[in-house]
């Protein structure tokens, strides 16, 4: 008996839009997180990404139980002395609401390269001379890009350099959601312009159009306690 691994396709994957009106965090968590992890499909694999891509909507109406509104609080701490913050969910809510549900289903998916390639987004950019026409996964960038900002992030390499009309461009993008992909794919635009005229990069840098969102944790390291951290030195 041979073990069946699916083929993974980007064509094929289905959008699922999710109101998060009144649903409880947890809960709400759970379900994102089985959808992109493809745990509703009958061709899951827990060591491959076939899951679909989900929109969240609503999302600074999500419930949360009990007194965690007030009593809940997110830790963060900027590596000094004294440096640790505590936010309440209330907080969160007003000024980042998404941010709730992000931290949520982060938890939920796994610790590993895996987890991060199904929490961030990731875009692979083709140029051709051409007019204009821009394929995302094999649909049409409008279809793909419904909302008129993630158009104008994603394309905005191309107007800066005044080169919408001279290339075709060809986008295989995945993970995160559609403003997250639509950064992916600003990103490997204008570096697809700067491979092909390097003259463009004092305009695209001072865009901000080649600026990688650093937010990511380094792996810990083999024989180390941290990424950067080692053991402390015992005399004997």
């Amino acid at each position: 008996m041979k073990t069946y691994l699916p083929k993974i396709n980007l064509d094929q994957r289905k959008w699922h839009v999710i109101d998060a009106n009144g649903a409880v965090l947890g809960r709400l968590a759970a379900q994102v997180a089985n959808v992109l992890r493809g745990k509703n499909k009958p061709v899951y694999t827990s060591h491959l990404d076939a899951g679909d891509f989900v929109i969240v909507i609503n999302a600074e109406k999500v419930r949360v139980t009990g007194k965690k509104e007030l009593d809940k609080e997110f830790m963060s701490y900027s590596g000094w002395k004294g440096g640790e913050k505590y936010t309440s969910v209330a907080q969160v809510r007003a000024r980042h609401p998404e941010k709730l549900i992000t931290h949520a289903v982060r938890g939920m998916v796994p610790k590993n390269r895996l987890g991060r390639v199904l929490m961030t987004s990731v875009a692979r950019v083709r140029l051709a001379a051409g007019s204009g026409k821009i394929l995302v996964n094999g649909r049409a960038f409008e279809n793909y890009f419904s909302v008129e900002a993630h158009r104008t992030a994603a394309t905005q390499p191309l107007a800066l350099t005044e080169s919408a009309a001279k290339y075709d461009v060809l986008v295989n993008v995945s993970g995160g959601g559609l403003a997250g992909q639509a950064g992916a794919v600003r990103l490997g635009i204008a570096r697809a312009l700067l491979r092909v005229d390097a003259a463009l990069r004092p305009v695209l840098k001072t865009a901000g159009c080649l600026t990688r969102d650093p937010r990511m944790r380094e792996r810990k390291k083999y024989g180390q306690p941290g990424a950067r951290k080692r053991f402390q030195y015992s005399k004997r």
